[in-house]
């Protein structure tokens, strides 16, 4: 539960975040990396045995793996976080995309007790970290949510946990979803710090420190240390 959480985001989102008082989980066929939520092979060879055993009058609007994989992509949603004791540099690079960036630090025992999954749509809620692993060396049987955290090797240096909230039925599959969904998020509590991108200017630090305490936070803002110049 005491676990470092960090999340590297531009000025805006991190304005967004202290004055909606909610996170943004992207629906995960909206990421970069289409092979996010993709089903391990052993599990996939086992879903199309299934659907290929249905009856062919089979009203269900799924009729594949490449069916459900589907459905499942477009009502699962994601926030994505890096678990370390400190700052990262390559953070920093990747994330914070130039230096008028900042990163928010929480806990994972914050995040869970400061989030609220009520009138999010969602039917399961998920924190887990990550697991890195190539698609054909994950064995044995998943549940549905299990592929949205599993990613490929490539991808380790990320060290990311990650929230999912699935909004799926299987009674009344659909896939006319929104792009996103907003978690309230009780934001004073839940960060413990703000880190300042390390190569941005002294008036860009200024100005987050006034935003922060513009919402009342009381989480330290400083600047990051890791960054490219002396």
């Amino acid at each position: 539960m005491d676990t470092k959480l960090w999340r590297y985001i531009d000025l805006a989102k991190f304005v967004s975040l202290l004055d909606s008082g909610a996170l943004w989980l992207a629906r995960s066929d909206t990421f970069r990396d289409q092979s996010e939520g993709r089903f391990p092979s052993e599990m996939r060879t086992a879903i199309e045995k299934a659907y290929a055993s249905f009856c062919e009058k089979n009203d269900s609007p799924i009729n594949s793996a490449d069916d459900f994989q589907e459905y499942l992509c477009r009502n699962a949603y994601v926030s994505c976080w890096h678990k370390n004791v400190d700052e990262n540099m390559v953070m920093w690079e990747l994330y914070g995309r130039d230096s008028n960036a900042v990163a928010v630090q929480t806990t994972v025992g914050k995040l869970k007790s400061n989030i609220s999954t009520i009138n999010s749509g969602g039917i399961e809620f998920h924190l887990k970290n990550i697991q890195y692993s190539r698609a054909e060396d994950v064995e044995g049987k998943l549940n549905y949510s299990a592929p949205f955290f599993i990613k490929r090797p490539h991808f380790n240096f990320e060290q990311e946990c990650r929230i999912l909230l699935s909004t799926y039925s299987a009674i009344s599959p659909n896939k006319d979803t929104p792009l996103g969904v907003s978690m309230k998020l009780n934001v004073v509590n839940a960060i413990e710090k703000i880190l300042v991108h390390p190569d941005s200017q002294d008036w860009f630090v200024k100005v987050v420190q006034s935003i922060s305490a513009k919402y009342g936070l009381s989480a330290p803002v400083e600047r990051g240390e890791y960054g490219n110049k002396f």
